[in-house]
């Protein structure tokens, strides 16, 4: 934790409020879990809009920021923020800054388990969810 406090001064200005957002979602999307409420779920919010457009500099640069706002949070809060969570962050923020993304939900298959990821991408570059594609059976295309 001393870390952030020592790191969070080489952020910027728009970093640091979207660190704040994402932890606010977090605690926003738990809250809605436990209501029950149908926007808990990436699938319930996201909007049909294409996903291969040029995007200028700065939304290129506001999409980093978004991923790296989520990696930072996913860090440092106690409760688990798994693969659904961050990629509701990031659908959430996304459309709220007009980026186009492209969100998937997956299945890998293994002799004795099957594992769920979901991940969200923007210009084929990852915002969160990380993983090898090619290990998942894509459901959400």
């Amino acid at each position: 934790m001393k870390r952030l406090f020592k790191n969070i001064f080489i952020l910027t200005i728009r970093q640091k409020k979207l660190i704040v957002q994402v932890f606010v979602l977090s605690i926003y999307r738990y809250l809605l879990l436990l209501l029950r409420s149908n926007t808990a779920f990436s699938e319930k919010i996201i909007k049909k809009a294409p996903h291969d457009v040029f995007l200028s500099p700065k939304k290129t640069a506001i999409a980093r920021d978004i991923a790296l706002a989520i990696t930072i949070v996913n860090k440092y809060v106690p409760w688990k923020n798994v693969c659904r969570h961050q990629s509701w962050q990031a659908v959430y923020l996304l459309l709220k800054y007009h980026i186009p993304f492209q969100f998937y939900v997956g299945v890998k298959k293994s002799s004795e388990t099957t594992e769920g990821h979901s991940w969200v991408k923007v210009n084929d570059k990852f915002i969160c969810g990380r993983c090898n594609e090619k290990d998942y059976v894509i459901l959400n295309q």
